[in-house]
């Protein structure tokens, strides 16, 4: 595995985690709302905001890891086809008639 393609793994690992969290921590509130005073209910409205807020940097941090890893491989693909245009150009076409092939089945 390339080290993107870990950090992609492990980028998508913690926002499932996160999710995970955030969805067991809404469950008990909306629980534990019913019953509470309006001071607890406040208590328990800023801790599902502090959560909302960590999944959003989560969010955030994975959409610019996305949008770096994108960059990378799009320098690397172009500095491949201007270093071996010829192999590049074959690939395009094995591409081309294996596509050609599964369509016309």
């Amino acid at each position: 595995m390339t080290a993107t393609t870990e950090q992609f793994a492990l980028g998508k690992q913690k926002i499932v985690e996160d999710l995970s969290v955030l969805l067991t921590d809404s469950e008990e509130m909306l629980r534990l709302a019913t019953a509470l005073p309006g001071e607890g209910v406040d208590a328990l409205r800023e801790r599902l905001r502090a959560h909302v807020d960590t999944l959003r940097a989560a969010l955030a941090d994975a959409q610019v890891a996305a949008q770096r890893g994108y960059r990378s491989v799009t320098v690397q693909t172009e500095r491949y086809v201007r270093h071996n245009p010829w192999q590049a150009l074959g690939a395009a076409a094995g591409v081309g008639f294996l596509l050609g092939v599964l369509v016309a089945r």
